[in-house]
């Protein structure tokens, strides 16, 4: 290893995806690409070259469940599961018989033909509006790049040239090489592509890797330079000096601490020390979030994205199939209660074989309750499939992106349509099943007494209310700073949709990212929430924030930040607070400084 001539502290900023604190030599793996041959063929070719791709998806698929093996082994079946979405796409009927019809008209060798079927597919997915859905494009080119190095008998294993201990640096990392890293050699990685979504971060955070993700650009980083990868804050510190060592050395033993502080929580309530309750439940997409959720101490799941279900697939997932998935959720948290939110993607970002047109601009297109109102047979289904579920008796639907009340009426006579057929069928429907509606959009909040009155409950989306009331994409970095929570119209519309809500005599959460926001959350409870659900992870941290302060104290601070006419005003006496009552949740601290 080499890459002494750079001798002076540097660091490194990117995205934190998995906690913990590394210390060890990089070894950087070269972005370089093998070119894929292409030649011509003649059509008497056409069988063979078929047989030898054939041969190859076989040789993958067993390549494929052998890593799921060992990956259950491992870290447990739930993680595993991400292993289900590549051997889909490995076997996926229309890149196939796109790749067959190909092969034929073309007349080049398979290498090429597949190639180039799986880039315009992957392109595709990565074009979408939708983060989960573009990061499985990463999963597409995964299976393509196995099955062609099956096909060229090229070795495409780490763990052959990964000979002792280090920190991994590379462009990017498929979930297969994250899965196969030598996890006795690997202290940590670090990639410039990916995001908190991508399956790389599930699987690193599966294995105990602290990560990062989304790397600034830097022709500085080489193999055998010393640094410190921190999963914590994003950031790879090279060549450390011995006194930043020594500052990072008592961040880990911090962080550890605090840990074990949180996991006395597990069997606390959220509840403030004058005796306001609050229900924190979390946030998932996938059933192997569960665990986590239960891990956590957390009461039941307050957003259950059944977009999942539909990703990575070209047919549409049936009613039996769902019904299935939701009542494993269900049965999973009970006592407590799962909130199943119908889909919530537009016609542009379904499955391959209902791709539609490009959309000018998809955030203001046919999505969510408005895809579902104008394809009612996939919006009847999911329907039926939850009510069946409901038999659980822990159920509640929800709608999103709603703007109007007709939207609502209409969404609740296909509800009653199902249940009337349910029940026909002699099915054991509960007599009353909660419906609700997310709030994300101003329209929405501005109406909120007249949408109260047709449902049981809210939930403020508020990544989306934020991104529409304030006119900003929220994945444009350059936008970042109108990207707040904390604007006075933002909250002027929570506290609207609350009061509202209440009035009429029906309780409302927050499920947006804002309700994991630890200087937030103690706003959100002076707004008068009655619910909050977040990220497994943020269960123990959000349930400290609420039994650190009175509910008096919170309505007070909310009366104070409803006062501000800025952001920095609001900003900065909510941080004051959280300094005050809770600087161990502080992630931000200058460690550098």
């Amino acid at each position: 290893m080499s890459g002494s001539e750079f001798t002076e502290e540097f660091t490194v900023s990117g995205i934190p995806v998995s906690p913990g604190i590394s210390v060890g030599k990089l070894f950087v793996i070269s972005n370089e690409e093998q070119p894929v041959p292409c030649h011509n063929i003649t059509l008497e070719q056409v069988p063979s070259e078929w047989e030898r791709f054939e041969n190859a998806i076989s040789k993958t698929k067993q390549q494929l469940l052998d890593i799921q093996k060992q990956m259950a082994k491992n870290v447990g079946d739930s993680d595993a599961g991400i292993f289900e979405a590549h051997l889909l796409v490995l076997e996926d009927a229309t890149i196939l018989a796109a790749v067959k019809k190909q092969l034929a008209q073309r007349l080049q060798n398979i290498e090429h033909v597949y190639q180039h079927i799986i880039s315009q597919y992957a392109k595709a997915l990565a074009n979408v509006d939708d983060p989960y859905l573009a990061e499985r494009a990463a999963d597409v080119l995964d299976v393509c790049r196995r099955v062609i190095s099956n096909l060229i008998s090229r070795n495409i294993s780490l763990r052959d040239i990964i000979t002792e201990p280090c920190i991994v640096v590379a462009h990017d990392l498929t979930p297969s090489d994250t899965a196969q890293l030598p996890r006795d050699l690997v202290l940590g990685f670090a990639t410039h592509l990916g995001s908190r979504t991508s399956h790389t971060a599930i699987i690193a955070r599966s294995m105990d890797l602290p990560a990062v993700v989304g790397l600034d650009p830097t022709p500085h980083l080489q193999t055998g330079l010393m640094a410190v990868l921190d999963g914590y804050h994003g950031l790879i510190i090279v060549n450390p000096k011995p006194e930043t060592l020594e500052r990072f050395k008592k961040e880990e033993q911090r962080h550890e601490q605090i840990e074990k502080e949180l996991t006395k929580l597990h069997d606390e309530k959220a509840v403030t020390p004058d005796d306001r309750k609050i229900i924190l439940s979390a946030n998932i997409e996938l059933l192997s979030d569960l665990p986590d959720c239960v891990e956590a101490g957390a009461e039941g799941i307050g957003l259950f994205r059944t977009e999942f279900l539909f990703a990575n697939r070209p047919d549409l997932p049936d009613e039996q199939e769902q019904f299935e998935i939701y009542r494993q959720a269900a049965r999973a948290v009970k006592p407590h209660s799962v909130i199943l939110r119908t889909l919530d993607l537009g016609g542009d970002k379904l499955f391959t074989s209902m791709h539609s047109s490009t959309i000018t601009n998809p955030f203001l297109g046919v999505r969510a309750i408005r895809f579902c109102l104008a394809h009612p047979e996939i919006f009847r289904t999911q329907l039926r499939a939850m009510l069946r579920a409901s038999t659980e008796d822990n159920v509640k639907i929800m709608y999103p992106m709603i703007t109007t009340v007709d939207e609502v009426r209409e969404a609740n006579r296909y509800l009653e349509l199902e249940l009337k057929s349910l029940r026909a069928a002699r099915i054991p429907i509960p007599e009353r099943i909660e419906v609700g509606i997310m709030v994300e959009v101003p329209a929405a909040a501005l109406t909120a007494p007249a949408l109260a009155e047709e449902v049981d409950f809210f939930s403020i989306g508020t990544n989306d209310l934020i991104q529409y009331t304030m006119a900003c994409d929220r994945g444009n970095e350059q936008l970042a700073y109108l990207y707040e929570p904390a604007h006075p119209g933002v909250l002027r519309l929570i506290q609207y949709t609350i009061d509202a809500a209440h009035a009429a005599g029906i309780w409302v959460g927050v499920c947006g990212e804002a309700a994991g926001d630890v200087e937030i959350v103690p706003l959100l409870l002076g707004l008068g929430i009655d619910e909050l659900s977040v990220g497994a992870a943020q269960v123990p941290r959000v349930k400290r924030v609420i039994r650190s302060l009175t509910y008096s104290e919170a309505r007070q601070l909310a009366i104070e930040a409803l006062s501000y006419r800025s952001v920095k005003e609001v900003r900065a006496r909510l941080r004051a607070l959280a300094q005050e009552r809770f600087p161990e949740l502080l992630e931000d601290i200058e460690l550098l400084a």
